[in-house]
């Protein structure tokens, strides 16, 4: 019993020490600079901020008198003298030399033609050439030949404005035509040549008027007309 008392007392001396031990950590850290602190942290030392030190007499530039700045006057600069040039003197030509006039190279045939592609204006499935002659105008020109090789088949001899229904189909006075596959469409060449007819003493002569047309059918409905339109340039 005597032993546990002291124990007891033992243990109520601690738990004081300690609650006094914690107080005194509290004290310090409100106040680190009580008296019974073994270690008080050094005091901020109070840093003056010092005004721009004056500058001795002696470091001071002299005493700058000012003078007196000249006026300048500013003058115009030289108005540049214009030198005069001499005219030359044109001596005219006489008389004058007259300028060419440009021409342009006749052709070498009155007729030119051109071929156009396109269907047939009836119904059937066939493939050939047709045309006309005409002037600058349109005006048709009947009387003029045409010369037409068809390949495996032949050539033929044809006169512009010869048949009335042609004339009529084509709106010409002057039109033609010649069938060289009268049943299908069919990829060809065909050559056509315009041809004019003089008579002679002994007999007549045929002079070609125009360049050879090579028509080149490709074998379908679209194209399987070929129409030459031979114009005239100049007469014959």
């Amino acid at each position: 019993m005597r032993r546990n008392g002291i124990m007891n007392l033992m243990s109520g001396v601690l738990l004081l020490l300690t609650a006094l031990s914690f107080l005194c950590y509290l004290v310090v850290l409100i106040n680190p600079y009580v008296a019974f602190n073994p270690f008080p942290p050094p005091r901020g030392t109070e840093i003056a901020h010092a005004g721009p030190s004056p500058t001795p007499a002696s470091l001071l530039p002299p005493t700058f008198t000012p003078t007196n700045t000249p006026t300048i006057t500013p003058t115009s600069p030289p108005t540049p003298t214009r030198t005069p040039t001499k005219t030359p003197t044109i001596t005219p030509t006489w008389p004058p030399t007259p300028t060419p006039t440009v021409r342009v190279t006749r052709s070498a045939y009155p007729f030119t033609c051109e071929v156009f592609y396109r269907r047939p204006e009836y119904g059937g499935q066939w493939s050939g050439v047709a045309g006309d002659f005409e002037d600058l105008d349109g005006n048709p020109l009947p009387g003029y030949h045409v010369r037409v090789e068809c390949p495996g088949v032949g050539a033929f001899g044809l006169t512009a404005g010869d048949d009335p229904t042609y004339n009529a189909i084509y709106g010409s006075e002057a039109a033609w035509e010649q069938a060289c596959n009268p049943v299908q469409y069919q990829r060809m060449e065909i050559r056509v040549q315009p041809l004019a007819m003089y008579p002679e003493a002994d007999g007549v002569t045929w002079r070609q008027v125009g360049e050879e047309v090579i028509v080149q059918l490709p074998g379908y409905a679209s194209g399987s007309l070929g129409y030459v339109v031979c114009t005239m340039n100049h007469e014959p």
